[in-house]
């Protein structure tokens, strides 16, 4: 038996062993060794082929969106371990697990000018969690270890990418096989017990006990149940961000939630502001809404691991989980007398104020009005994929008191890339209803993840909002200056691509509704096929005057009581 395939079987019982399954290949030969030793104990594993890297990274990426668990990709040498670094960097930045493994020539062919070699010792070390670079050698004993320190530091605070890079020489394969053993499954979780201490504690409540304050929540990996309860406690309000899933109809009979976030902190009205910011996950898409949190005197940031986000303002207490602070208020319920029931008053007014403005003044937006209308007809327990730019901001606007909808976005760098090959990874993993919401750069960006997509998929429906380019662009102030040549360079509408041919060659379903009543009969009766297009066409809107729309809608707001 060959000494890779010794040390490939015993990383495999690892993988086994701590339940991770799921595995990604894209072809090659320098990745044969892994590659064979995996198919043949296939029954072990989810295994899948993605023909392209940079779309088998954002797949992996989309599994492991939903499972929780590092998604293993396996990709052969040279250019090839290129094409997962954009992967890899949301895959950093949004803290979700990955273990990549990339195979090797022998290290000693680096700098020599041979063929397909490229240094991948740390090829991505500014966006990985940890590093390994596996030798040519007969040892076996260290490898085991690899494969473990491989998914606890993918899986656990701050959770993220991790990169084996195996070195393999020829020959890649004999006819020796040895089947793996499945043995026990067990979890590799961090038993470190968090105390919160008597110091933080102190802390805490001098910031928050008689402080007008709000709780601003961003995209989280905690439990809701835990942040409405906290919310409660304190009685402060929540700006809930639309990737916090808190703007669900049944949380706002008994707390504050505020889904206007972006209108209300464009004002700069004093009565908005917080003496004390408690932050939970990530940062919101609203940059109004973080401009604002810099005002507050303090700030709390609450996060499972060290690596916290909160751009330029100081944090003054970080709390790592939510249950540690929770079982302290239990005892100090008598110290939050002051209820603060006029500011949940005016905040609620407020809001309410704002929706109204919102509903009055964007409804002459095609745009606006029909994505209203998909999410009201989502059937119930969806997946609803926000892609970046212009579409993430429209479900800021409009998302309020919705029934049973997952809400998941790509916020680590907010990139337009990959959508479609996420989109695909998640409903590869899932038997629920996924609809992808992207704008048509982003679907050009991501061609190739169609194939992805055709292969994988099982129920995914990809909105197109095909308004004529990168139309987020005209909200920016720079436009002005550059009329000239905005249009082709900036905006770049691509009009020589027909997606009804390119869905008709792929044998994808596809629909162009021009009315809001034929939308809706598509997403509740006309959706068949494991993938399916929805072209909308919004090429007549105009977006020069969008921001005007915003302003009418904070202009038509009453800040006072």
């Amino acid at each position: 038996m060959l000494n890779h395939d010794k040390q490939i079987n015993i990383f495999l019982e690892q993988l086994v062993t701590y339940s991770v399954k799921d595995i990604v290949i894209s072809p090659g030969s320098r990745s044969t060794p892994l590659v064979n030793n995996i198919l043949k104990n296939k029954h072990l594993f989810n295994v899948h082929l993605v023909l392209d890297e940079r779309s088998a990274g954002y797949f992996a990426l989309g599994r492991s969106k939903i499972s929780n668990k590092a998604t293993v990709l396996i990709c052969t040498s040279g250019t090839a371990t290129l094409n997962y670094s954009p992967a890899i960097a949301e895959s950093f930045y949004s803290k979700v697990p990955l273990i990549v493994i990339t195979s090797d020539r022998p290290m000693h062919y680096r700098d020599t000018g041979s063929n397909q070699t490229l240094i991948q010792s740390d090829i991505y070390k500014n966006n990985i969690n940890w590093f390994y670079d596996i030798p040519i050698t007969d040892k076996t004993n260290f490898i085991s270890n690899v494969a473990y320190k491989s998914v606890y530091l993918s899986e656990n605070a701050p959770q993220g990418p991790v990169h084996i890079n195996w070195q393999f020489e020829e020959p890649f394969t004999d006819k020796d096989f040895i089947k793996i053993k499945s043995n026990v499954r067990k979890k590799i979780t961090d038993n470190k017990k968090i105390i919160l201490g008597p110091e933080k504690l102190k802390l805490f409540l001098d910031m928050v006990v008689n402080k007008k304050g709000v709780i601003i929540v961003g995209s989280h990996k905690f439990e809701n149940s835990e942040i409405l309860e906290l919310a409660k406690i304190v009685n402060w309000p929540i700006v809930a961000d639309p990737l916090s899933n808190l703007r669900k109809s049944d949380y706002y009979e008994n707390n504050t939630i505020i889904d206007t976030g972006d209108m209300i902190f464009r004002e700069e009205d004093k009565r908005i502001n917080s003496e004390t910011i408690i932050h939970i996950g990530s940062l919101p898409v609203s940059k109004y809404i973080s401009k604002n949190m810099e005002k507050a005197n303090n700030h709390i940031f609450i996060e499972d691991s060290e690596r916290i986000a909160h751009e330029f303002f100081e944090i003054d207490l970080h709390l790592l989980g939510l249950d540690i602070i929770l079982n302290e208020l239990k005892n100090q319920n008598n110290l939050f007398l002051n209820n603060h029931e006029k500011r949940n008053r005016y905040f609620k007014n407020l809001n309410n104020k704002a929706r109204e403005s919102i509903n009055k003044n964007f409804s002459q937006i095609d745009e606006i009005t029909y994505k209203k209308s998909i999410i009201n007809n989502l059937p119930k327990n969806s997946i609803y994929i926000s892609g970046n730019s212009l579409p993430i901001r429209i479900l800021d606007i409009i998302l309020n008191k919705c029934d049973d909808i997952r809400f998941i976005g790509n916020r680590g760098l907010s990139g337009i890339d990959g959508n479609i090959s996420i989109a695909s990874g998640i409903s590869s993993i899932t038997d629920n209803h996924v609809f992808l919401d992207l704008g048509d750069l982003a679907f050009i960006h991501d061609l190739g993840g169609l194939i992805t997509a055709k292969r994988n998929a099982k129920n995914l429906t990809i909105i197109v909002n095909n308004n004529g380019g990168g139309q987020i662009f005209n909200l920016l102030p720079q436009s002005k200056d550059l009329v000239d040549f905005y249009d082709e360079w900036f905006i770049t509408p691509h009009e020589n691509i027909n997606l009804s041919e390119l869905s008709n060659s792929l044998k994808i379903g596809y629909f162009n509704p021009t009315k809001e009543s034929e939308l809706k009969g598509i997403i509740n009766k006309e959706i068949k096929n494991n993938i399916n297009i929805i072209e909308m066409n919004f090429k007549n809107t105009d977006y020069h005057n969008y921001n005007s729309h915003i302003k009418k809608v904070i202009e038509n707001i009453n800040f006072d009581e």
